[in-house]
């Protein structure tokens, strides 16, 4: 069951930023490619505030290039998870703002191959799992032996490495496998979230056309 809660002062800020009467679309960033947990939450966050049909997801690769766009006045607002290690930088950014925060668990996680493998735990002490560096202390917390990583941009990014044949297994969330056609060989569960979303700061844009 998918699970986004956005309280009602929170929803409220969003549809202030995400009018459906708009002369167009409202451009949200947040990391890509297609199936990481971001774009996910995005989706429902959308469909939790209104029209979706009103915004338009914008997918980056890497979190630091939805700032820059941001920043730049190529999107209009930013999805961003905790999880992400360097949030701190939206939120030290002189030129941005927090607009709202809420609850959102994200697909479930786990290990995934391609469905011609066939894996064993055992493979754990000797292949490489790509994965994003925010859901490694799952690996730890399921499993008593090291684990050697390949650490790519995105839970999306992982699991396509191991679609393409350059890795065999992936620590990525169900969006992705189904979107890679993998399979889960070991589930781990949902992650529990907060997240920001984040938008220019208005006193800056009165200035700027003052």
């Amino acid at each position: 069951m998918d699970t986004v809660r956005i309280p009602d002062s929170e929803k409220q800020a969003l549809m202030a930023l995400i009018p459906t009467d708009a002369a167009q679309r409202v451009a949200i960033g947040t990391l890509g490619p297609k199936g990481t947990s971001s774009e996910h939450i995005a989706r429902l966050m959308l469909h939790c505030v209104g029209d979706p049909e009103s915004c338009r997801i914008v997918l980056k690769d890497t979190f630091e290039q939805c700032m820059e766009a941001l920043v730049g006045g190529r999107i209009d607002l930013a999805l961003v998870p905790h999880a992400y290690a360097y949030i701190n930088a939206f939120y030290m950014h002189p030129a941005l703002e927090p607009v709202s925060l809420f609850h959102g668990s994200t697909p479930e996680y786990g290990l995934a191959a391609r469905t011609d493998f066939s894996f064993d735990e055992e493979l754990l002490s000797t292949e490489v799992v790509a994965t994003h560096p925010a859901p490694v202390p799952m690996l730890r917390h399921h499993f008593d032996r090291p684990v050697k990583l390949a650490t790519v941009s995105s839970t999306s990014q992982a699991a396509d490495h191991v679609a393409s044949g350059l890795y065999n297994i992936a620590l990525t969330n169900e969006q992705a496998v189904e979107e890679y056609n993998l399979k889960f060989v070991y589930r781990f569960s949902r992650i529990p979230m907060t997240w920001t979303v984040f938008a220019r700061r208005k006193d800056l844009n009165d200035r700027g056309s003052a």
